[in-house]
């Protein structure tokens, strides 16, 4: 029997195999190559016609070929790609659950973690609960300011919770002020701050116009006397035109206010009379007035060198005490700004 003749297949197609454009870069074996029915014939060129050429038909026994180049193109065109973008992870590991991983954790750590959280919840509370925080601020001894102005200078205040606080810095701010001697800061649970302060002692009083306060020796004032209380102490006279100190701030400089307190307590010894009361000028000159009825100018007592000048103006007026007697009243004034030049007016 004749065999059926072949029937035309259109371009790219042979027995239903599609060839794509991909497989036009193909080329068969060498010895394939000579058999001439697999000569590629080409279409004859026209005005109208496509510039591209019209291949042959794939025999059956070379598809299984051709579809193996492809894909070792495929495969080499992807390899390339992956190389200039870089790994491509086609998928990843499987996360186990939460509750296979909290299983996967030790017994210590897990322990651990509970107690943190449970530091961490009893810190909320405290921090949060209105009965450990200050609501209360009693103080204890003499205090010469206000107990907000106390608060202030601790840096505490009302609300704030006493688990942070910190006492003994509140303790030691306490300690600078001028005019305290001793002092400590404790918490009383639930929320109360004790502030327990000892001032120092009054060694002077001083007067500026009609008012009155009591001075530290650190210079500070210590308030107004209650009655006549600072009767016994030394007596200051400010003519200066400045304003009146509040409680607790410094008023003199505190080796004027000493050098003035030994003063009066060695005068009498050495130079026969006592100390009626210290005198500041308008100018800031200091004069000394005494029992025997004369006063001593020591001139400006205003910076830190003049004041360090009243030893040797002191040795001078020690001097002019041999020479002439103190204790008479004949004598009005004695100059001694310049110790140099000690001068006696009559």
């Amino acid at each position: 029997m004749r065999p059926p003749a072949r029937q035309p297949a259109s371009r790219g197609r042979s027995f239903g195999a599609v060839v794509p454009g991909e497989f036009e870069a193909w080329r068969p074996p060498g010895a394939l190559g000579q058999q001439p029915g697999l000569s590629r014939r080409r279409r004859p060129a026209s005005a109208g016609a496509s510039g591209r050429p019209d291949w042959g038909h794939l025999p059956d026994d070379q598809i299984e070929e051709v579809a193996r180049q492809a894909a070792e193109r495929r495969a080499n065109r992807f390899a390339a790609r992956q190389r200039f973008l870089g790994r491509h992870r086609v998928s990843a590991p499987r996360k186990p659950p939460v509750w296979e991983a909290l299983r996967e954790v030790g017994r210590g750590t897990k322990l651990a973690v509970a107690a943190l959280a449970l530091a961490i919840g009893a810190g909320a509370v405290l921090f949060a609960s209105p009965w450990l925080k200050v609501q209360r601020v009693e103080v204890v001894g003499a205090a010469v300011v206000s107990r907000q102005q106390l608060l202030t200078e601790i840096g505490a205040r009302f609300g704030e919770s006493t688990v942070l606080l910190d006492a003994p810095a509140m303790s030691r701010s306490l300690l600078a002020q001028p005019w305290v001697e001793a002092a400590s800061v404790r918490v009383r649970w639930p929320g109360t701050l004790v502030l327990a302060i000892t001032p120092l002692p009054p060694v002077m009083l001083y007067e500026q116009g009609s008012a009155q306060q009591w001075l530290a020796a650190s210079g500070a004032s210590l308030g107004p006397p209650p009655g006549l209380s600072g009767a016994g102490l030394p007596l200051l006279l400010d003519q200066r035109s400045v304003p009146l100190a509040r409680p607790g701030a410094p008023v003199l400089s505190a080796r004027l206010t000493q050098a003035l307190v030994a003063l009066d307590r060695v005068f009498p010894a050495t130079y026969g009379v006592s100390v009626r009361q210290y005198l500041l000028t308008a100018s800031g000159a200091l004069e000394i007035e005494s029992s025997g009825g004369w006063t001593a100018d020591l001139g400006l007592m205003l910076t830190p060198s003049q004041i360090s000048s009243i030893g040797a103006k002191l040795e001078a007026l020690r001097a002019l005490a041999g020479q002439v007697n103190l204790r008479t009243g004949g004598i009005k004034e004695i100059y001694l700004e310049d110790p140099a030049q000690a001068a006696v007016s009559y």
